[in-house]
């Protein structure tokens, strides 16, 4: 990517949560000298095109047809009869409304003698697909083989044109459509069931638990969230317990956790993801979490202190206009402190820039070998789904610190069901609980301890 490009892309990460394409944010660009020349690139100036959506005409992808992945229709066709009182449901990342309407054609053919009073909440970050599902007028590649099972229920609201259909008014009469970005806390009531499918895979890994924990707090106890069939094994959160019904995956809310309820708050806000300072226990000496990183262009050794590292990543704006800064700093073997370059690296990482990452992590492995910088390396390779090469280096991280429990915590979740499971599963625990208070987790994420403690107990209960 090009300098500009880089700027664009931590920008929409930040506003979005999107890991956008290099190519859409290159005619993004295009876009925004054309529209307003240099001057796009003052805070006021970006701050108003991502709020207006107009950024999200670009970056967002909008694929979306009637009853896609019918699988989930049927499911939901087939809980009907569990619901009493007021049905409310809600379609996240809606896109142009095609699966609020399916929703809603489902419950009106089923809900037999309209006995069941229902609301869906449908919403996108882009006003312009709001929009065009406010109209209801679609094209006729909106009506597609996986699906058709279920094409018949549109039939009588459907009005064949031209170049496609429209849909009567009166099957959106309780749809409520509005643009809102996930990334914010949901709006509204508490829901029965939350639809967020084939839009997760977009987010980047250091949002994903942040957007989870958004959708979790809008739910029911109880409350069915369902997701695109590709990533359901990609969710973890203490509070989401996968279920299988009628060989349909979904998860289920849960009540908060032992271990986790202090933590499942925090989760769903940008702000308590990194714990303030003052409310953090003092350091343990000697094993402060402190290591020295030794190389050219230093004077003397540089030390990484795991509550500074927090400070810095807590400010994302902060910590992505620093990552720029030590790259350059590293191409001229320039000074760099060893809390700007840690928390660099973590900030690539968790945005999944592998490529940028890479010769930071082997600058900072040029001069230091200590547990952490094994842990990062792993790091590299398990956002990658690269495991084996992930769990080598975590062995090594623990080899030289027995006690980081963010690289035990990664071997659990590699562990094959069995005996090596339970038994990695209890070393995380065992050394989570002892070294919760040294600040590993900014190592990992930034949520509290008691997350991943909640979390080890929801994965192997």
């Amino acid at each position: 990517m090009t300098g500009e490009t880089e700027r664009l892309f931590l920008v929409t990460e930040d506003r979005m949560g999107i890991k956008a394409d290099e190519g859409d944010l290159e005619k993004f660009r295009s876009y925004l000298i054309k529209t307003y020349g240099r001057e796009y690139e003052e805070p006021s100036v970006l701050e108003k095109v991502f709020d207006s959506g107009e950024a999200a005409n670009f970056l967002t992808v909008n694929e979306t047809y009637f009853f896609r992945e019918p699988a989930h229709f049927g499911l939901l066709r087939s809980l009907l009869p569990g619901f009493h009182g007021r049905l409310r449901i809600c379609s996240a990342a809606t896109s142009s409304g095609c699966e609020a309407y399916s929703i809603a054609a489902v419950l009106e053919r089923y809900n037999t003698g309209a006995s069941l009073p229902y609301r869906i909440d449908a919403f996108d970050i882009n006003p312009q697909v709001i929009a065009a599902a406010l109209r209801g007028v679609y094209g006729r590649h909106s009506l597609r083989e996986d699906g058709s099972c279920y094409r018949h229920l549109l039939a009588p609201y459907l009005q064949e044109e031209e170049n496609g259909y429209t849909l009567a008014g009166s099957l959106r009469r309780h749809i409520n459509f509005f643009v809102h970005n996930i990334m914010d806390p949901l709006p509204g009531e508490s829901y029965d069931l939350v639809f967020f499918r084939n839009a997760f895979i977009y987010f980047s890994p250091r949002n994903r638990n942040r957007i989870l924990s958004n959708l979790a707090s809008s739910m029911k106890e109880g409350a069915r969230l369902f997701m695109g069939v590709s990533e359901t094994a990609g969710v973890s959160h203490p509070l989401l317990g996968e279920e299988n019904r009628d060989n349909v995956f979904y998860f289920r809310k849960n009540s908060d956790p032992p271990a986790a309820a202090a933590s499942s708050a925090a989760a769903a806000s940008p702000a308590a993801a990194v714990l303030p300072a003052a409310a953090l226990p003092p350091e343990k000496e000697p094993d402060s979490g402190a290591f020295p990183l030794r190389g050219a262009g230093t004077d003397g050794d540089l030390h990484v202190d795991p509550a500074r590292v927090e400070t810095i990543v807590a400010d994302e704006k902060a910590a992505a206009d620093l990552a720029c800064r030590v790259r350059e700093r590293i191409r001229g073997d320039g000074p760099c402190d060893g809390n700007e370059l840690t928390a660099s690296a973590l900030f690539l990482l968790n945005r999944g820039d592998f490529s940028g990452v890479d010769p930071l992590l082997r600058f900072i492995e040029e001069r230091d070998g200590s547990a952490f910088t094994a842990f990062l390396r792993g790091e590299y390779y398990y956002l990658q789904d690269m495991f084996t090469e992930a769990e080598f280096h975590y062995k090594i991280s623990l080899g030289k610190n027995s006690g980081f429990w963010p690289a035990q915590y990664r071997l659990s979740s590699l562990a094959e069901a069995g005996v090596l499971r339970d038994y990695r599963a209890r070393q995380a625990r065992e050394s989570l609980s002892r070294s919760r208070d040294l600040r590993y987790e900014v190592f990992i994420g930034g949520f509290s301890p008691d997350y991943y403690l909640g979390a080890l107990l929801k994965r192997h209960s």
